[in-house]
């Protein structure tokens, strides 16, 4: 019998793990480790797949009888991803729309302040809300250091990155403490770090818009003002 190959992640269909469709079918085309009841584990583009699978190079070499380093294992994915069905239709999506779903697949991004002596000073922070790609609210301590060099320069940068996809964003933050919006943004986690809740003195917000931006996703590269 011709051996199969999921139309996902390209391995091998194998019998002991086969994806299935809605109604709890096999499904022909896909394995267990990207479809489960009709829908995908990952939602990925095809570069995101491809930096996803290539963690588990020695594993595919295990059950392929290959021996290839990540490097070669990602140069193969390259070749045979375009091929596979789950891949085949191009996203026609502008590069901004695929940046908004990127931001949505972030839990954190990177905010670089400009500090005193005019140096970038960047800090991985968790995102509470997001307009578009270009628009990110944050919460920090009244007193951090990201709050003083805002004061003084609200000049800044964000960046986001996932599975091989980012992008980078230069514009404005602002500090927020007014109290209606504190309560409008508060989120329970929040909770660990302003123990106050909503009305902690210590509890700031910052909002950031991105006027340009540069985007590498999925290949495609740009350099956009928003």
């Amino acid at each position: 019998m011709e051996q199969k190959f999921c139309q996902s992640c390209g391995m091998p269909l194998n019998p002991a793990n086969p994806g299935t469709n809605a109604d709890g079918s096999i499904s022909e085309d896909y394995c267990g480790y990207c479809y489960k009841d009709g829908v995908f584990l990952q939602d990925f583009n095809m570069s995101q797949m491809i930096e996803f699978c290539v963690q588990f190079t020695d594993q595919i070499n295990k059950e392929t009888g290959w021996n290839l380093s990540p490097e070669q294992a990602k140069a193969q994915m390259r070749k045979i991803f375009p091929t596979l069905k789950r891949w085949k239709e191009k996203d026609k999506r502008s590069l901004t729309e695929k940046a908004v779903s990127l931001l949505a697949q972030c839990n954190e991004v990177t905010l670089a302040t400009i500090n005193a002596d005019g140096f970038p000073r960047p800090v991985p922070i968790k995102k509470i809300k997001t307009n578009g790609c270009n628009e990110i609210w944050m919460a920090t301590d009244a007193a951090s250091v990201k709050i003083n060099d805002l004061k003084t320069n609200s000049k800044a940068g964000v960046s986001y990155y996932f599975y091989g996809d980012s992008v980078a964003l230069r514009g404005i933050a602002e500090i927020v403490s007014d109290d209606k919006i504190r309560k409008e943004m508060w989120q329970e986690w929040l909770i660990n770090h302003f123990p106050g809740g909503a009305t902690d003195p210590n509890y700031t917000l910052i909002r950031f818009v991105g006027e340009d931006a540069t985007i590498y996703i999925d290949g495609d590269f740009a350099h956009e003002k928003i």
